[in-house]
C-alpha cells in the first residue's frame, strides 16, 4: 500500500472506489485491465478499512476520558 493511498481522506478513497466499479462493470474491460483495477481496489479498501479502525479507536479514547 502506497503512502499516497494512506493519506487521502476517506471521502476520496470512497469516490475512488466507486469509480473503480464503474471501471469493473464496464463489460467491454479486458480481463488483465480488470484484474489491475481489482488490485488497486482492494489496496484502497484495505486503507479504508484501516482508517475506520483508527477512527473507532479516536472514538473509543474520547468516550473514555469523559466517562471519566
Amino acid at each position: 500500500m502506497s503512502d499516497e493511498t494512506n493519506d487521502k481522506k476517506l471521502s476520496e478513497q470512497i469516490d475512488e472506489l466507486s469509480a473503480l466499479v464503474k471501471r469493473l462493470e464496464d463489460p467491454s474491460i479486458e480481463l488483465e485491465d480488470a484484474l489491475a483495477v481489482y488490485e488497486s481496489g482492494m489496496k484502497i479498501a484495505q486503507a479504508a478499512q484501516k482508517a475506520l479502525e483508527q477512527a473507532e479507536q479516536r472514538i473509543e479514547t474520547v468516550s473514555s476520558n469523559t466517562e471519566s
